[in-house]
């Protein structure tokens, strides 16, 4: 911090200098070769955070990234222009022979377009400007594209790093378990394309001997030889290998589970199931829950029997029959797996959530179905496609699978082992079917019209489904919550103390104790303050969380973040203006899962904070909670002096003196 804090104040008080070092990473990045080198991607991120804590201003450093993005691309326009055929046996060019090839092949194949999408392709980024003056581009119609890529880059880069070091405050401020849980997930998705990525090229080159081998022996077997016959020798009919194959795996999966329960006596994969469980319940927050049940819905089944129906019409329009078989073959199987495993283990669900067959956890049906569904459609795109771009194909579609798999265990639905079980069953078979589809001749695939076909369908099937179902999911996947009873006297005489001292947002997070608790109608309480000024705050939305940018805005013109409280939102938020551009009261309050009677009165707990705005200029002008929780709770109490209250002091481990309460009871 010593070394840190003086530069980022040398950054703050020299914008020109800080300006122009931007500019300088952003040439280096674009400039022809010399961005293989350089960690041009880190270097913007870090210089998007120092946006995001005030350091930099935004727009400026914007313009000083676009001018040194477009100049970078520039010279190396220059540069092939001026050397043309020679650039190729130039230093550093020659000892890159392999990246000069697919980038003239990249530009033959999109022409001016290649400069605007090649600026977002990591390896061929900083080639194709110079390839593109060595081919003889017209100067101006690159610069033309130059110019618009580079206003398009600029943001692409900074950005990110801009957010991230803003939802650093506003992780505190709404929900650390939900900045928490996000980076869980870059970080699961970031590992998964890359294992993806390894895997795909190991595949790719080492298969074919131990394929051709194996072929070789199905020949010199036809009795054991079949099943492998059926996937790999075109000469060999599918359907009864295949069939043999899928009950050989229904077999292999029972045998699997007999043995995983016989070897699991300690309970470490019941340990394992419950541990993840509990984690990721203690990490749920409202607005994840809003995002994981939209994930989830994608595998839902009337989503996937939408697309399920539309491809199989589409494959017999097309009068691609063999396609339209293995498409059939995919999807009936792994019905029949989940549907068949489930009815005979009758594994209990962590939550009951459906009846019938699928009230059974294992396999989950969603991972399995969508594994089928979604992979098998890979293959037959990713079949009509380059090596390169069925790379894309497989990571886009496996991530959308890793996410169903992952929602299903944020939202409770299944235990890890039921996700894992329901992605290697489904992996498994649409590899043997995928290697049958590839071995044996087939008719090409419009692979435009299939790419439409699914687009469509997933378009009207999701909208549908989250129209139709998504406020009644939100309510099935909602955390399941026991509510206890007390009366009015035992919680006002002692039972107060047993209520949380502190927002829990994380286990040992306490930075925001909870100052109030009232018994009574919001409504009552919300009438009353009104005539003191305390109002309803602009609600969050899509829209006008930009009024952040404004780094001149009132705050009491600004929306307020929700704030989570034990996996839920506030019941009642409102604010009161007091006078100051940079700084307002605003009361919380959450529901608890206690009941007073007489009278079945709902008890709330919640505080009054102060919120403010830095002092310094941020990328996201977001008011912040203070750590001043008193002086708020004395101007509350005085304009409360007609509700019966009681001031006490409740002890917290970590504040020897504890911290002040004020009990409410409504009118």
């Amino acid at each position: 911090m010593d070394l840190i804090t003086p530069l980022l104040d040398w950054i703050s008080h020299n914008p020109t200098w800080a300006g122009l070092f931007v500019m300088l990473v952003a040439f280096s990045e674009s400039l022809a070769l010399v961005g293989l080198f350089l960690p041009g991607a880190a270097m913007m991120f870090g210089i998007g955070a120092l946006v995001g804590t005030g350091h930099m201003a935004l727009w400026p450093t914007l313009v000083w990234a676009a001018v040194g993005a477009i100049a970078g691309d520039g010279v190396s326009f220059w540069l092939g222009r001026h050397f043309h055929q020679r650039i190729k046996v130039m230093w550093p060019f020659r000892t890159h022979p392999e990246l000069m090839g697919r980038s003239i092949d990249f530009f033959y194949r999109h022409g001016g377009k290649s400069i605007l999408f090649g600026r977002f392709i990591g390896p061929i980024r900083p080639i194709i400007p110079a390839v593109a003056g060595m081919l003889e581009m017209s100067p101006s119609r690159f610069f033309v594209v130059n110019v618009i890529s580079g206003l398009l880059w600029a943001p692409v880069y900074v950005l990110p790093g801009m957010v991230f070091a803003s939802s650093v405050g506003l992780a505190a401020e709404a929900a650390t378990r939900l900045a928490i849980l996000g980076g869980l997930l870059i970080v699961l998705i970031l590992l998964f394309v890359w294992l993806l990525r390894i895997s795909f090229d190991w595949v790719h080159h080492h298969t074919f001997l131990p394929m051709r081998s194996l072929l070789e022996w199905s020949r010199l077997h036809p009795v054991m030889g079949k099943m492998p016959a059926a996937i790999l020798d075109p000469q060999h009919p599918e359907a009864r290998g295949l069939t043999m194959l899928a009950l050989l795996l229904v077999c292999a999966a029972s045998a699997l589970l007999i043995l995983i329960q016989f070897i699991d006596t300690d309970g470490l994969l019941l340990n394992l199931n419950q541990y993840i469980y509990l984690t990721l319940q203690n990490l749920r927050s409202p607005p994840m829950d809003h995002i994981m049940v939209a994930i989830t819905e994608l595998g839902d089944s009337i989503v996937l029997a939408t697309l399920f129906i539309t491809i199989f019409g589409w494959l017999a329009w097309q009068r691609r029959w063999q396609a339209a078989a293995h498409w059939a073959a995919a999807a009936a199987f792994a019905l029949v797996l989940s549907q068949t495993l489930k009815l005979s283990t009758q594994i209990v669900r962590p939550v009951s959530i459906y009846d019938g067959a699928s009230a059974f956890s294992f396999p989950s049906g969603h991972t399995t179905l969508s594994m089928v569904i979604y992979g098998f459609l890979a293959v037959l795109i990713a079949h009509e496609l380059s090596y390169q771009m069925r790379k894309i194909v497989y990571a886009i579609t496996g991530i959308v699978i890793l996410m169903i798999a992952f929602s299903r265990l944020y939202l409770g639905a299944h235990w890890f082992t039921d996700v894992m079980g329901g992605m290697l069953f489904g992996l498994v078979w649409i590899s043997l079917l995928g290697i049958a589809y590839r071995s044996h001749p087939s008719l090409s695939l419009p692979v435009r019209g299939l790419i439409t076909a699914t687009g469509l369908s997933l378009l009207l099937a999701t909208s549908w489904n989250y129209a139709s179902n998504f406020e009644n999911d939100l309510q099935r996947y909602a955390i399941k919550r026991t509510t206890s009873e007390l009366t009015i006297n035992q919680w006002w005489e002692d039972e107060w103390k047993n209520l949380p001292a502190s927002r829990s947002d994380l286990r040992g997070y306490h930075d925001h104790p909870l100052t109030i608790q009232y018994a009574g109608s919001l409504q009552d309480l919300e009438e009353l303050l009104a005539n003191d000024g305390w109002l309803r705050p602009e609600q969050l939305n899509a829209l006008n969380w930009l009024k952040w940018l404004n780094q001149e805005g009132a705050i009491t013109d600004l929306p307020v973040v929700p704030q989570v409280h034990d996996g839920r939102n506030e019941s009642l938020l409102l604010v009161r203006d007091i006078g100051k551009q940079k700084t307002m009261m605003t009361l919380r309050l959450w529901q608890t899962d206690i009941i007073l009677q007489p009278g079945n009165i709902k008890l709330w707990i919640g505080n009054a904070s102060l919120l403010w705005l830095p002092e310094k200029d941020t990328s996201l002008n977001i008011p912040r909670t203070g750590a001043d929780f008193e002086t708020p709770l004395i101007t509350l109490e005085q304009q409360l002096q007609m509700v019966p209250e009681k001031r006490l002091q409740q002890q917290k481990k970590e504040h020897i003196n504890g911290q002040a309460l004020m009990q409410l009871r409504g009118r």
